[in-house]
């Protein structure tokens, strides 16, 4: 069986964080990685005030930090931000050595980008349904209310599916 390496960008993140449930990626997947990028946007790019809890994560060791990778000639990814591209490039990394990458991502351009390039996925909404699944957490809906009225955007349909996939429609 192959190993499942798992690649957070900065919006699941941020947005995990900012309700408190930035522990829940560490309970379901154990080890998570991030890109020096995505590390810069989310400790460094100034306004996010719960990126303590990122960087206690850092220190805790199970959000691990990989260097971003070198832009592949034959991937044009240039139309996505840094974060998206050098977490899509490192799954690609994994997946041309054997492994399996799993991608957290939410930003519709790189998920699109993720699935033209056969990348699994899973989104912030995503980590909250299958915690509910889990039984890490009671329900999916007020997360998903509290990410909503944190600022987040989470469409109706996406809000759907998850309330869906924890078993709350």
């Amino acid at each position: 069986m192959k190993a499942v390496v798992v690649i957070a960008d900065a919006g699941p993140l941020i947005a995990l964080a900012r309700i408190g449930h930035l522990h829940l990626l560490r309970e379901i997947f154990s080890d998570v990685l991030i890109t020096a990028t995505v590390q810069q946007e989310v400790l460094l790019g100034g306004d996010f005030a719960d990126s303590a809890l990122i960087d206690r994560a850092l220190h805790e060791g199970w959000l691990q930090v990989r260097a971003s990778p070198s832009m592949m000639a034959s991937i044009e990814l240039e139309w996505l931000d840094p974060g998206e591209r050098s977490s899509i490039l490192l799954a690609l990394d994994f997946q041309h050595n054997g492994q399996t990458p799993r991608l957290v991502m939410d930003e519709a351009k790189g998920r699109a980008a993720a699935r033209s390039l056969s990348l699994e996925l899973i989104g912030s909404a995503g980590i909250i349904a299958t915690a509910t699944r889990l039984g890490m957490i009671p329900q999916a809906r007020p997360l998903l209310e509290s990410l909503r009225a944190s600022g987040y955007y989470l469409s109706q349909t996406v809000m759907d599916v998850a309330l869906k996939a924890a078993g709350e429609s």
